[in-house]
């Protein structure tokens, strides 16, 4: 059977290797998502540059930048992330094309979650949390507006409505609301219930580990994210092994986990991570 880039980069082949050869641009994007999730970020880079040229589709361009951002986001670099979570809401805000479909307007639509959820996590690395909910806001204002119909179009629906909770997990995080950090983590448990990602469903339980480890629950959060490992280890996800594996070192789950991490985190920068 065919491994197709979609679902290498949203689905469930993300164990795929070698990941193919893209014949277009959008399959450009769907392959630079792919290398993302196995932490070949300057392969991704590589392919995401070749979309943010003039004449590339708008929307394509960017989520493009929000993917990129989001690799940048994923090593630490908050400051750097926000420029082109900005530019990708700018593109994603344009004027769109004269005869829009049902189809473009569906991604421009996602395109426009990404950017702002992005922003709103850029923001949480940079200690803005009042203009990271402010961020949250406008797209579940999007999302209303659309109707919530997740599993309509999983790549462009019901994963921009995942990513929100997320993201309003971790900021419960950032300003101590273990409460609201564990709500919106079981929220995004829900919806990852029937989501056909792997990578997905395995960043929702480490989020899901994060917001118990914030609530005390050390056991818990132990137990899930050693989860996370393991399935990262099986389907090639190494950024979420890497978390996964830097959450139990600070948890104090083990010593053997400091030198995971750090062995993780080596791994990550040669292939084009920057970690510090």
């Amino acid at each position: 059977m065919q491994v197709t880039l979609p679902a290498i980069a949203f689905g469930g082949s993300a164990r795929a290797r070698p990941i193919p050869a893209a014949p277009d641009p959008w399959a450009t994007w769907f392959r630079a998502v792919a290398l993302g999730g196995a932490g070949r970020y300057a392969a991704a880079a590589g392919e995401l540059g070749r979309l943010d040229v003039p004449g590339v589709d708008e929307v394509l361009r960017s989520l493009a930048l929000s993917t990129r951002a989001a690799h940048r986001r994923q090593a630490g670099r908050h400051h750097h992330a926000v420029a082109d979570d900005a530019r990708a809401l700018l593109f994603a805000a344009g004027r769109g094309r004269a005869d829009p479909t049902s189809e473009t307007e569906e991604r421009r639509r996602a395109a426009l979650c990404d950017a702002l959820t992005g922003l709103a996590a850029d923001n949480l690395g940079r200690g803005m949390f009042g203009a990271s909910g402010r961020l949250l806001d406008r797209v579940d204002q999007i999302l209303e507006a659309r109707g919530r119909e997740s599993d309509r179009n999983w790549i462009w629906g019901g994963r921009t409505e995942l990513r929100s909770h997320w993201v309003r997990a971790e900021l419960a995080m950032f300003t101590g609301d273990a409460a609201g950090a564990g709500r919106h983590a079981r929220e995004a448990e829900v919806m990852s219930a029937a989501c056909p990602s792997i990578r997905h469903v395995i960043k929702t339980d480490l989020i899901a580990a994060a917001a118990a480890a914030t609530a005390g629950d050390v056991r818990q959060a132990s137990e899930r994210a050693s989860r996370v490992t393991d399935q990262a280890i099986e389907f090639g996800q190494l950024p979420l092994e890497w978390a996964a594996a830097k959450l139990l070192d600070g948890i104090g789950a083990g010593e053997q986990w400091s030198g995971r991490a750090q062995q993780l985190g080596v791994q990550l920068k040669a292939q084009g991570a920057a970690l510090d």
